[in-house]
């Protein structure tokens, strides 16, 4: 356990995971493509940024399929970045950012970055050659050379792509550029027009990364990851935000954003993407981890090296403009046996994984006051007066510190723990709160503890089994 790898979150079998890229589901499989660097093989080992590849029958049952394409062509040598995956009725396709860095004196932000939009197409197993799609050339002239993480879709015969943008503003300094997304439409999916773009009326962050344009039960949404917003007390805590709009309009008329939203409130959660299952489900699976981040992963000094997860399927739901967010239904099945409390109310999670739902009483919130502590103080949630506070300690949180959500009463809480993470649901998954955290798991069989003080829950509680993985390279 002294890696902290975990039982049932998708890891990098070695080296570095970040953003969720190409999420489908293709003739009863699951393909579930990520950023990702590995320490060997591949060109220039770890220092390539290309994808990795996660595919099976159900969401609890994948194998590591290895690496689709490598950055070594000219249009993508410095890196095959974010995008997403179109299913078809022939396959999937597959559009990524390819990332070129000229040689010179550049900031590569302003001049020396080519962004190109690459299709690649697929059957899931073999993988066709690289088609460029889209080039600087065919972003808006006040563009800046970051426009990347193409997200495609189909609508009404016609295909669309949204691209994130960094517009340059009159001084060429990020508190001045502002953020945005482009809204392309094309008739096969290969040759795009630019159809518009999108952004609030006021200036919100100097770069909008991974945008996810969707419907879902009746209402339309824009997710984007925006850079540069100034951090609150309750909003905005980490470096860089993700969330989402509610978008009033159809695609290709005048539409206007409302009522950003963030997806989750905890220390590690950027990136996210959803996709249709077919099955009548919407999902989303967000990186756990954070760019630039002020803190770190006690994972990186493991040998072999590796850092970060995915979290776990969130099935959503719309409701009043708000999103909310539930671990998809399959992770019940990894359940094992029931937990019992002791007499003091605490819970013991063999190998740190479980799951935990507890649920209080109606009564006002200012007689409601509760914590939840895991470990030695490693964790602590504390709730009073409608604002619930993940506090970590120093040596578990790795430079984590507090974040905090105000969520009003709380009537349920949901916590997905997994050796090195808390997922933790709020209010059947109006709020969510996502860190990574280093307990010291000593002995042979380690184990978390879970103790409740203060008002007291109803609790029920299940150890979790490991996950279905496989690495088929």
């Amino acid at each position: 356990m002294k890696d902290w790898r975990m039982h049932y979150h998708l890891m990098p079998p070695d080296g570095w995971l970040n953003d969720p890229n190409g999420l489908c589901r293709y003739q009863g499989e699951y393909h579930i493509f990520f950023q990702y660097s590995p320490n060997a093989p591949g060109p220039d080992g770890r220092k390539a940024r290309t994808w990795g590849h996660y595919a099976g029958p159900s969401l609890t049952e994948l194998s590591f399929r290895g690496v689709p394409f490598w950055p070594v062509d000219p249009v993508d040598h410095d890196g095959c970045y974010s995008g997403s995956a179109l299913v078809e009725d022939d396959g999937i396709r597959l559009y990524y950012t390819g990332n070129v860095k000229l040689p010179g004196d550049h900031d590569y932000t302003y001049s020396g970055r080519q962004a190109n939009e690459i299709l690649v197409e697929t059957d899931g197993e073999h993988f066709g050659a690289k088609q460029t799609v889209l080039v600087n050339a065919d972003y808006p002239s006040d563009c800046t050379c970051h426009v990347r993480d193409p997200k495609v879709w189909k609508e009404n015969g016609k295909y669309y792509m949204v691209l994130g943008a960094r517009v340059a503003g009159p001084d060429h300094k990020a508190e001045t550029d502002h953020g945005e997304v482009l809204l392309y439409v094309s008739e096969d999916g290969k040759a795009w027009k630019l159809a518009k773009t999108l952004q609030m009326d006021e200036r919100f962050g100097y770069m909008w990364e991974c945008p996810d344009y969707f419907s879902l039960d009746g209402e339309n949404f824009l997710g984007i990851c925006p850079q540069g917003v100034a951090s609150e007390e309750f909003r905005f805590q980490n470096i860089y935000e993700s969330g989402y709009f509610r978008v009033d309009g159809g695609t290709e008329e005048n539409q206007h954003l409302h009522d950003f939203q963030e997806w989750d409130n905890g220390f590690d959660f950027y990136a996210p993407q959803t996709f249709e299952d077919g099955t009548g489900r919407r999902l989303l699976i967000g990186w756990v981890g954070m760019p630039d981040a002020p803190y770190r992963n006690a994972t990186a000094d493991c040998d072999p090296y590796w850092e970060n997860c995915l979290t776990v399927p969130r099935a959503l739901r719309a409701e009043g403009g708000r999103i909310y967010q539930t671990p998809a239904e399959e992770l019940t099945g990894l359940r094992g046996d029931p937990l019992q409390a002791d007499p003091e109310g605490q819970i013991t999670l063999p190998d740190g994984a479980g799951d935990i739902i507890a649920s209080w009483p109606e009564k006002p919130d200012g007689e409601k006051i509760w914590k939840i502590i895991f470990g030695n103080d490693d964790a602590v949630l504390t709730f009073s007066e409608g604002v619930l506070s993940l506090q970590l300690s120093e040596k578990a949180g790795c430079g984590r510190t507090i974040r905090k959500c105000r969520t009003g009463d709380i009537h349920t809480l949901r916590i997905l723990a997994d050796t090195s993470i808390l997922e933790i649901y709020i209010n059947d998954g109006a709020y969510v709160m996502t860190t990574r955290f280093y307990p010291d798991y000593a002995g042979t069989d380690p184990e978390l503890t879970v103790r409740f003080e203060g008002s007291r829950p109803a609790v029920s509680a299940w150890a979790m089994q490991t996950m279905q993985t496989n690495i088929l390279y």
